[in-house]
């Protein structure tokens, strides 16, 4: 028999703990995607964000393991992506929306960050 008490107790707390590496990530990962990828092709952005935000979570925590669910179209320089989480005591998603300023309608058009969010929403874990 499974314990739902005991289950929902640790979705809560790994909710308040995944919450806190999101403001983290947030942060850590604006400094590092101006810092190596600033003015790259819009084009090449999910696929970027997707790779450094699953690098970032694994190397800040090896417990945590994100896998991209879905990216919507990037367009009008507005990148949406929902990841997949799991830790040793709940699953979770993790919704990531990002702004840019892109200099041109190509795909190759100069992307730079302007705005970089992670969301968690407690009904997501479970």
């Amino acid at each position: 028999m499974t314990d739902t008490a005991g289950g929902k107790e640790a979705a809560k707390k790994t909710f308040g703990y995944i919450e806190l590496l999101t403001k983290e990530a947030r942060k850590a990962m604006t400094g590092e995607f101006n810092q190596k990828h600033k003015g790259a092709g819009f084009g090449k952005i999910p696929e970027i964000l997707s790779q450094i935000t699953i690098d970032w979570f694994t190397k800040r925590d090896k417990n945590i393991r994100l896998t991209l669910q879905s990216t919507p179209e990037a367009k009008n320089g507005q990148v949406r992506m929902i990841f997949n989480g799991d830790s040793k005591s709940a699953h979770f998603k993790m919704r990531l929306d990002a702004t840019f300023s892109v200099s041109g309608q190509s795909p190759d058009s100069p992307a730079y960050l302007k705005d970089l969010n992670f969301a968690v929403d407690s009904r997501d874990f479970y």
